[in-house]
C-alpha cells in the first residue's frame, strides 16, 4: 500500500490491463459486442476479480470491530464510503490519505492491492468495500462472522444508466460497443458484471433484520441523509452529535465529493468520469417510454411479495 505524504498527490495508478490485473487469462470470456468479463461461483464478474483474490476476501479473519460497505455497483458506495470514513474520524478525512487508501476492495486485483500480511496489520477499524451478493461476502458468511455489514441498495433504473454511462468503453469490459438498448436487455437478465440486480439485492435484504446487517437506500440517504446518517451511526455505535451531522452532510455533499481530493479519485485516471450526477431520476434521461414500462412490469414481477421498494424520482 502506497500512502501519500499529507498535501501531495498519490502517483497516478495504471490503467486496467488483462496482463497486470486479471491474473488467469484463459477463463476471460468475450460476450455480445465485445462484453469482457469471467464466472465466478457462477456469477459473471470483471477480470479482476480474480480467483486468488475472492479466496482472500473469502477466508480473510474478520475483528469484530471491521465494517464491510457492500453494494451492486453504481449505487453510491463510495459516497457511503466517504461518508463512513469521517463518522470515525468525527467528522475529517484520514490525514495522509485519499479514499481508495483508506477502504480496503479485497475482491479486487486493481486499485491499491493489499496482501493478507498488510490486511492483517491494519489497524482498527478496517473498512472493507464489497460489490459481492449476500453468498459471497467479505468474511465468509455474514451469519457466522463478527463483521458489521453495511448494504446500501439504489433503484435499478438508475443503477443501469449510471452503470451503462461508467462501463461503455472500460477496458474490463472489453470496450463494450453494444449501445443502452442492449445494456438493458443484459441488466435484465442478470448478464452484466455483478450478476443480477434483484438477486443481489434481494440476497441482503432477506437478512436485513440480522444483527450485524444494516440495509440502506441511496434515496433514503439522500432525502434524510441527517435521520439516516444517525441510524448509521447507532448501528456501529458512534455517538452523532448534530454538529457531527453538519460537517459531515457538507463535507460529503455531491459536489464536495467530486471536488475533494481526499474523495474524487483523482489519482486514478481512468475514474475521472465515476461522479455522473448523482440524483435520482436521472434514468428519464434514458429509457425510452417503451423501455420504461417494460422495465416497470419486470420489476413488479421480480420484487413482489419481497417488502422492499424503491423511490424512482
Amino acid at each position: 500500500m502506497s500512502t501519500a505524504a499529507e498535501g501531495s498527490p498519490p502517483e497516478a495508478l495504471p490503467a486496467y490491463q488483462d496482463e497486470l490485473h486479471a491474473e488467469v487469462l484463459d477463463d476471460i470470456r468475450i460476450g455480445e459486442h465485445g462484453y469482457k468479463h469471467r464466472l465466478i461461483d457462477g456469477i459473471v464478474m470483471p477480470p479482476y476479480i480474480t480467483p486468488s483474490r475472492y479466496q482472500l476476501s473469502r477466508t480473510l479473519e474478520i475483528r469484530p470491530d471491521d465494517i464491510c460497505i457492500t453494494s451492486y455497483p453504481k449505487s453510491g458506495t463510495n459516497w457511503l464510503a466517504n461518508v463512513l470514513m469521517r463518522l470515525i474520524h468525527g467528522g475529517e478525512a484520514p490525514p495522509g490519505q485519499t479514499l481508495r487508501e483508506s477502504v480496503h476492495w479485497v475482491e479486487s486485483a486493481i486499485l491499491y492491492v493489499r496482501s493478507k500480511e498488510e490486511l492483517d496489520a491494519m489497524p482498527s477499524p478496517r473498512v472493507f468495500k464489497s460489490h459481492m451478493p449476500f453468498h459471497m461476502a467479505v468474511g465468509g458468511d455474514p451469519l457466522e462472522t463478527p463483521c458489521r455489514y453495511v448494504y446500501i441498495a439504489r433503484n435499478p433504473k438508475d443503477v443501469a444508466v449510471s452503470y451503462f454511462h461508467f462501463e461503455s468503453t472500460a477496458p474490463w469490459a472489453g470496450e463494450y460497443t453494444g449501445g443502452w438498448s442492449h445494456w438493458l436487455q443484459m441488466f435484465v437478465e442478470g448478464k452484466l458484471q455483478r450478476g443480477d440486480w434483484f438477486d443481489h439485492v434481494l440476497s441482503w435484504w432477506k437478512h436485513r433484520d440480522a444483527p450485524n446487517v444494516h440495509f440502506m437506500k441511496y434515496e433514503d440517504l439522500s432525502n434524510d441523509f441527517d435521520g439516516e446518517l444517525r441510524r448509521l451511526g447507532g448501528f456501529l455505535g458512534y455517538e452523532v452529535s448534530d454538529e457531527l451531522v453538519g460537517v459531515i452532510r457538507e463535507r460529503t455533499g455531491f459536489r464536495n465529493t467530486k471536488q475533494d481530493s481526499f474523495s474524487n479519485l483523482h489519482e486514478i485516471p481512468a475514474l475521472s468520469h465515476f461522479y455522473r450526477k448523482g440524483v435520482i431520476g436521472s434514468w428519464k434521461e434514458q429509457f425510452t417510454v417503451l423501455e420504461s414500462e417494460w422495465f416497470d412490469e419486470v420489476y413488479r414481477k421480480r420484487m413482489q411479495g419481497t417488502g422492499l421498494d424503491f423511490d424512482f424520482e
